[in-house]
């Protein structure tokens, strides 16, 4: 089986499919350089690139194909949350309107429904040839649609313009004037093309191939005349592997090239990619490990932290949403925890606590960088103790003034003189059996509620 990767985690999860068995297509100049493989310029079974948070990678092919590398994905790493997209992407339906949701069209597609909102001059009981534009994780939800139908493959799509146009940097590379001389003698019967940045490489007997392919695929789309709402052409199969415990991924490249503690992590924030280079470079210099990591802790990592930091908190949740908790100063570093005061905006009541929230409230924020919880002591304006709420989590990442971690939807919370209480293990459960928490992370999610229950216990004895 052929892959082609790009992005931060490419050399870990190269090394990963290499020992698999696999090819890699297109391997890009550091992926040739670190591994000593021969370029393989064929069409890949599977792509596998970065999340645009980078927080971890897309899985995209044949429904078969993504499903047997992601199976191998996770059996190899284990700590992976796995998110199955519910549609292929690009799949293109006969659907049937059947109402209207915020100004667009409800479409019936036979096993699903989707929301198109370019519905201009569609009405109630028209049939129309829709396409899905993107991955949808969660059920229940309506998938978006498009009419603009393309056929889309590694090296290009196929468009109903009659247009040939380029990725820009196609434009710049020395393959623009020969894919343009192409576009003029292929028989395009009025489809035009868009052709992708893979194309730059590409020996042209493949570039032909996928586009004869393409088009016997946009015939399909031309000779279909069911009236019932369909799937006309399926699309390719997409899964998004999230990294939480990205040293496993450290481990694996390290193997391969000289590689500082927390790598991937650092590497997620874009501006702090030359000075991990910087730092690997020195590595491989023969410069004292212990040396070069605990400097570029002090510069980017936790160590980079002194009391009166200020904090942002991104919240993400197993769904995919993403919350920015209210910021906050460090107050205290000790024992390898830090202790951060947020001011509590807004009303309403604290989870998991039904008290309520008052002007001039604050919360004590406790975590240990790579730590499974993340305590919060709520506190009145005159510091009054109000509760006490644990979070359990993925591993605490802590990047100059950024904490990230994924919340495992069961948390911990007591009140003055209440016992302890474990709230949503349901929810955790649910991620569980649908196969987007994997059993490992679910066990230690488990062992941290069970560590949290006695933090709680500690701290009321406390006071």
């Amino acid at each position: 089986m052929k892959a082609y990767l790009r992005g931060i985690y490419s050399t870990a999860l190269t090394k990963l499919l290499l020992d698999e068995g696999f090819e890699i297509s297109y391997p890009s100049r550091p992926i040739l350089s670190r591994f000593k493989i021969v370029g393989l310029n064929v069409k890949p079974d599977v792509t596998i690139v970065e999340t645009s948070d980078k927080q971890g990678v897309l899985v995209k092919g044949s429904s078969k194909t993504v499903e047997k590398t992601v199976k191998l994905i996770v059996e190899r790493l284990k700590y992976v949350i796995v998110k199955k997209s519910l549609v292929n992407i690009g799949s293109v339906y006969r659907g049937l309107v059947v109402g209207n949701v915020n100004g667009g069209a409800l479409i019936d597609l036979g096993p699903s429904r989707g929301l198109l909102r370019d519905a201009g001059g569609l009405k109630t009981g028209d049939e129309v040839l829709v396409q899905v534009v993107q991955p949808s994780w969660r059920i229940g939800g309506l998938f978006p649609l498009r009419r603009y139908i393309t056929v889309d493959g590694f090296y290009m799509s196929l468009t109903q313009s009659n247009t040939v146009t380029f990725d820009d940097s196609l434009r710049r590379s020395h393959r623009f004037e020969e894919l343009s001389n192409l576009s003029s003698i292929l028989h395009r019967d009025g489809l035009g093309i868009r052709w992708k940045n893979t194309a730059a490489k590409a020996p042209v007997e493949e570039l032909i191939r996928e586009f004869e392919e393409l088009k016997r695929k946009a015939r399909l789309l031309k000779s279909s005349s069911s009236t019932e709402a369909r799937l006309i052409l399926e699309g390719e199969g997409v899964h998004r592997l999230d990294f939480p415990c990205k040293n496993l991924l450290d481990d694996l490249r390290s193997k391969v090239v000289p590689t500082v503690k927390e790598h991937h992590i650092y590497r997620c924030v874009r501006e702090f990619g030359a000075v991990v280079d910087f730092a690997e470079f020195m590595l491989s210099r023969g410069v004292d490990r212990a040396f070069v990591e605990d400097c570029l802790n002090r510069f980017i990592g936790f160590k980079s932290l002194e009391v009166g930091s200020r904090l942002e908190f991104e919240h993400r949740k197993l769904d995919g949403t993403v919350l920015n908790l209210s910021p906050g100063i460090v107050e205290n570093i000790g024992s390898g925890f830090l202790t951060v005061k947020r001011r509590i905006y807004g009303s309403g009541f604290y989870d998991g606590l039904g008290v309520p929230k008052e002007v001039g409230d604050y919360a004590l924020t406790r975590f240990k960088p790579g730590g499974w919880l993340i305590e919060h002591r709520y506190f009145s304006s005159h510091g009054k103790f109000k509760g006490i709420y644990i979070n359990v989590n993925t591993p605490v990442e802590v990047v100059k003034g950024l904490v990230r971690y994924v919340d495992l939807a069961v948390d911990v919370s007591a009140k003055p003189g209440e016992k302890p209480k474990v709230l949503d293990m349901n929810e955790l459960e649910r991620f569980y059996e649908e196969g987007i928490v994997p059993e490992p992370i679910f066990s230690e999610a488990l062992k941290a509620v069970e560590e949290a229950k006695i933090m709680v216990f500690s701290l009321l004895e406390e006071g």
